[in-house]
């Protein structure tokens, strides 16, 4: 039945690799998983790469594991050969046993499931499957549910997530030729790291707008990136019956990354009540569209009552949708550190101070403050200084810690002041990570 679009997915049967492209970071944690009998479950938004590392990964398992090529079986869900049966999950049990019949494979099978959500009862296939073991699966999808409770339970803890965001800055420089091994490379490099810092934060990481030979048509693509993902995922998935009032509500908030807001101030601005604000925040966040950071607080009752920042997934996407006239650099910089942050596996919040300062970011462990980071373009004149300097000094006293990290443009020093040790590090150096490099 399904024979003929397996086989035609599936052209590494004949022993070829594919073409890789940019190797992503998170391709280290995939492999560390691939000898675990756990499911891989690689999610983020539409676009980011997800089927490009799932390449990567198949051509790992042939030619470092010396996995059979046959052993290796993928399948995209969201093929129209596929799709017209997603609300009959018995199909994916007919697609699996068409591949037994065309290669019979000896030993453990590999199996990717690609667009995974588009049969919505996937997990009772998975589960099934799972529990005969030799079947190691990898799914892919696009939208947060994939690492929810609910699915989380239905696979008994089954299952280790990945998320793929975009390309991360150093991904972005290698996209555009310009491969950066060591802090040498970096130095010698930094005139032209800084042109392409500015293309980075204008024009962000998808992969397929990314590279010297990509067109000028970068922010047609990222609209309609963003327009797929409102119209055709998330307004078709939660029964919106006006997807106008969801496009509004994120170009708004698109326009206002890195800023506070409330439910209520956000149902005001765009006509509509803070409940279904509200619900349409949580569905953006669910297609990896935009992010909420709250407060930190020890009570989860003031984290819920504190104002709320938003940042976007992607600075370019914010940018091309946003109704801004002018960029905010400093805004762009701040979203960018944020999601290199989330890259990291920080959990994070912003910090106000008990006077009123607020620092951008404090990284948790446990509950616990274990890094403070500030980010300003410019800190050129003494007001902005000295004004970001009392923040964060301010909280590192709060907090008990010694040091804290203010991200600039490109000014760097080590500052220290009432015993607290402030360093200011260049903005190309902290998001390709180089201090831990």
């Amino acid at each position: 039945m399904f024979e003929s679009v397996i086989v035609d997915q599936n052209p590494h049967w004949d022993g070829n690799l594919y073409s890789e492209g940019v190797s992503r970071g998170v391709l280290g944690k995939v492999k560390d998983y691939l000898d675990l009998p756990h499911i891989i479950a690689l999610v983020g938004v539409r676009r980011s790469g997800k089927s490009t590392l799932v390449r990567q990964t198949i051509n790992h398992l042939i030619r470092d594991k010396g996995i059979p090529p046959r052993n290796i079986l993928f399948l995209n869900l969201e093929n129209p050969q596929f799709s017209r049966y997603r609300n009959e999950v018995s199909y994916l049990d007919r697609a699996y046993d068409d591949y037994l019949k065309l290669v019979a494979p000896v030993g453990t099978v590999y199996c990717f499931l690609d667009e995974v959500h588009f049969f919505p009862e996937w997990q009772v296939f998975v589960k099934a499957k799972y529990e005969q073991q030799k079947i190691k699966f990898i799914v892919t999808g696009s939208n947060s549910h994939l690492l929810s409770s609910e699915f989380i339970t239905l696979l008994s803890g089954r299952a280790l997530p990945v998320e793929v965001y975009p390309f991360s800055f150093g991904e972005f420089a290698v996209a555009n030729e310009l491969p950066l091994p060591d802090t040498v490379a970096v130095t010698r490099e930094r005139n032209r790291l800084r042109k392409l810092l500015d293309d980075y934060l204008r024009f962000g990481g998808f992969p397929e707008i990314c590279g010297p030979a990509v067109s000028a048509t970068k922010k047609e693509i990222l609209v309609m990136y963003a327009r797929n993902i409102l119209y055709q995922d998330i307004a078709p998935r939660f029964s919106i019956k006006k997807p106008v009032d969801l496009e509004n509500l994120f170009f708004y908030l698109a326009s206002n990354i890195s800023s506070l807001y409330s439910f209520n101030k956000l149902a005001a601005l765009v006509g509509l009540n803070d409940k279904t604000v509200k619900d349409y925040l949580g569905y953006f966040s669910d297609a990896y569209l935009l992010f909420t950071l709250d407060s930190f607080a020890f009570s989860v009752k003031e984290q819920i009552k504190s104002p709320k920042k938003v940042y976007a997934i992607d600075t370019g996407i914010a940018g091309a949708v946003g109704f801004s006239f002018s960029e905010n650099l400093g805004h762009l910089l701040e979203n960018q550190v944020y999601l290199e942050l989330k890259r990291r596996g920080h959990e994070l919040y912003y910090y106000k101070t008990s006077n009123g300062f607020e620092v951008d970011f404090a990284c948790c462990t446990g509950g616990k403050i274990t890094q403070m980071v500030q980010v300003v373009h410019d800190l050129g004149d003494d007001k902005t200084r000295n004004r970001e300097l009392r923040s964060l000094i301010k909280a590192l006293e709060e907090t008990g810690l010694k040091r804290g990290e203010i991200v600039t443009y490109e000014e760097e020093d080590e500052i220290t002041i009432e015993g607290k040790i402030i360093r200011l590090i260049p903005s190309f150096n902290y998001l390709l990570n180089m201090e831990q490099k």
